[in-house]
């Protein structure tokens, strides 16, 4: 090396204890330059302790450790010169942490070797059970940085949807292909129709069929067993309703006959309860929908509850027209009017399965809690018995849901010698447009929360 090098490496040197002394005054110029050459550790977004590791061994073969004071000063100038690195560049809060940690890691793995008697400073040392101490630091990393990346994904939708502007993303390269062929596809489809309203309405109307034809085809894809408990389901639940009835030796009740008594409840209910959820369920479950202008939430449970209640019109039918055959069930006296009450307990159903979805977007463990409501209410609503079975105090308590009134009077169409004395349809109907106005003002509220998938 000649003299102009080392002249220039000691000017070098020296500007650097002058700039680590300008930074880190209160500590010594080592010590320093120990604090000032650690920030870059934060600065390149390098995720491995390896680089940690190497720095803190360098600074420790090149100033004094024989002391466990030596090393706590090395260690903290370190740590000092991380700290400032953040605070000059503010790096990502989670990259910072998992400088920090690392760093807190490595030196009590490198003190632990020290007290145990192992040389520290030999060439590519690396401290005992170090990758089980870095790797869970590294791994927590990315995981929180991938729920914090979709997080700010879906903070930019939500503000996109809010401002009504199309939320655009970048098409990896080896998808613009299949992006391009799409579009193709696209326009060819729309050259082949023919002109169409660009009235809103009608945009409104289209949107409301294709939906309806998109839930019909999920119900096709389903599995049968699935399809088969449209039937199953109600017949369990009768089973169960009919035999607390025949096991006590009653044939009748108020002049209606226990099975049919069972399954014009049970089916109801079940149709209920599974518009309910699979209303609810929507909200989350077919939000890739949405990306589709005119489609809403709302209009996805209102459509996914039109589908079971179709599909449970048609177990009606057939459990009707088998039971009849088998002489197990009677036929309705009224059958356009048990209709009528059917698909106004269907309705309700739909309203609450939106209150339902609106609230599992503002809370997402509100589901957990969905079954047991579901079962309070079934306890409730006239299922298993009406109110004329009860005395006449605790007749009010079963008659506080609406439904119950809806159930009742479903009853009194379908059964020609039941008449009942306590249903009121003002109390349904009043309640029915109370919940539809809930419906209504909380899926309104939650709609800029619920983006597209």
């Amino acid at each position: 090396m000649s003299n102009d090098d080392r002249i220039a490496k000691w000017r070098a040197r020296r500007e650097a204890e002058r700039a680590a002394k300008a930074t880190h005054g209160d500590l010594p110029t080592e010590l320093a330059l120990v604090a000032a050459t650690a920030e870059p550790l934060v600065s390149g977004g390098d995720l491995e302790s390896d680089t940690v590791l190497t720095f803190a061994l360098d600074s420790l073969r090149r100033l004094p450790h024989e002391t466990v004071g030596d090393r706590r000063q090395i260690y903290d100038a370190i740590a000092r010169g991380i700290e400032r690195g953040i605070e000059q560049i503010d790096p990502h809060p989670d990259y910072a942490e998992l400088r920090r940690r690392q760093l807190r890691t490595i030196i009590r793995l490198l003190e632990a070797d020290t007290r145990s008697g192992i040389d520290i400073y030999v060439a590519g040392f690396r401290p005992t059970g170090f990758t089980e101490g870095v790797t869970p630091l590294l791994t927590g990393y990315q995981r929180r940085k991938v729920r914090s990346d979709a997080e700010k994904i879906s903070r930019a939708r939500r503000e996109a949807l809010l401002a009504d502007e199309a939320y655009t993303i970048a098409i990896p390269e080896d998808e613009e292909g299949d992006l391009m062929h799409l579009r193709d596809l696209m326009v060819r489809i729309d050259a082949a129709r023919a002109p169409r309203s660009s009235h809103p309405m009608h945009m409104k109307m289209r949107a409301w069929i294709a939906v309806l034809r998109y839930q019909f085809a999920l119900l096709r894809a389903e599995s049968r067993l699935a399809i088969v408990w449209t039937m199953v389901g109600p017949a369990v639940l009768m089973g169960l309703i009919s035999a607390g009835y025949f096991l006590s030796g009653i044939s009748s009740v108020l002049n209606m006959d226990v099975a049919t008594f069972a399954m014009t409840g049970a089916t109801t209910w079940i149709m209920f309860r599974t518009v309910i959820f699979r209303s609810s369920m929507s909200f989350h479950a077919h939000r890739a929908l949405l990306n589709i202008h005119p489609i809403t939430p709302s209009m996805i449970g209102l459509m996914q509850g039109l589908v079971q209640m179709l599909a449970y019109a048609g177990a009606f039918v057939v459990l009707i027209g088998v039971g009849y055959l088998a002489g197990l069930f009677s036929l309705p006296h009224k059958p356009l009017a048990v209709a009528f009450w059917i698909v106004c307990m269907g309705i309700a159903a739909e309203a609450i399965g939106i209150i339902f979805g609106a609230l599992a977007v503002v809370w997402h463990y509100f589901p957990r809690f969905a079954p047991a409501i579901e079962r309070c209410m079934q306890i409730f609503s006239s299922v298993i018995l009406v109110s004329e079975q009860l005395p006449d105090s605790y007749r009010p308590i079963a008659l506080g849901s609406p439904l119950a009134h809806a159930m009742q009077l479903m009853r009194q169409a379908y059964f020609e010698n039941y008449t009942s004395d306590d249903a009121s349809p003002v109390y349904f109907f009043t309640g029915l447009a109370i919940t539809i106005l809930i419906a209504f003002m909380s899926q309104w509220i939650v709609r800029s929360r619920v983006v597209p998938a």
